[in-house]
């Protein structure tokens, strides 16, 4: 099959733009320790030593083992699984400013999860910064690489 050269030039200039910044991609951070609730307190700590203040707390493994029985999803994953739900003035003013719908963005999130298996004791930390390149995108993703890093270094790693 033959191409056109005015659709060749049309795939090499679209395939040589840069992609938008994807809002989706996960950071995780897999915690040198077996005790959720120390890495809980840790997380909990390193948000206050932040100046914030963490707004809600999800059970996000309880809600899947209590609706299971009526949706039949299936068993959760998870031993323990919370997300923790806080804002930042500064980071969430910059973001609306540079545009109202980064509202989609706050409160910013964390989860702390340890799954139900054998082979995979550990405590991950994961969380999803706002996205894109801007000043408050930017803000977003050192507060929460910050808070994430202060709770590693609860448990380092043997040397």
């Amino acid at each position: 099959m033959r191409r056109s050269f005015p659709s060749l030039v049309v795939l090499t200039l679209a395939l040589a733009l840069p992609l938008p910044a994807r809002a989706d991609s996960i950071v995780h951070h897999r915690l040198n320790t077996d005790d959720y609730a120390t890495a809980r307190i840790a997380l909990d700590d390193a948000i206050i030593d932040e100046g914030l203040r963490v707004s809600s707390v999800s059970d996000f493994g309880q809600m899947l083992a209590r609706t299971d029985a009526d949706l039949h999803h299936g068993a959760t994953p998870y031993r323990h699984a919370e997300v923790f739900a806080f804002c930042s003035v500064r980071v969430a003013s910059t973001l609306v400013r540079e545009a109202p719908e980064n509202i989609a963005n706050c409160p910013l999130t964390v989860g702390l999860y340890q799954l139900d298996t054998a082979s995979d004791g550990h405590i991950h930390l994961v969380f999803r910064p706002p996205g894109g390149h801007s000043p408050g995108a930017q803000a977003g993703q050192a507060l929460l690489e910050r808070i994430a890093r202060r709770v590693e270094e609860n448990f380092p790693r043997p040397r």
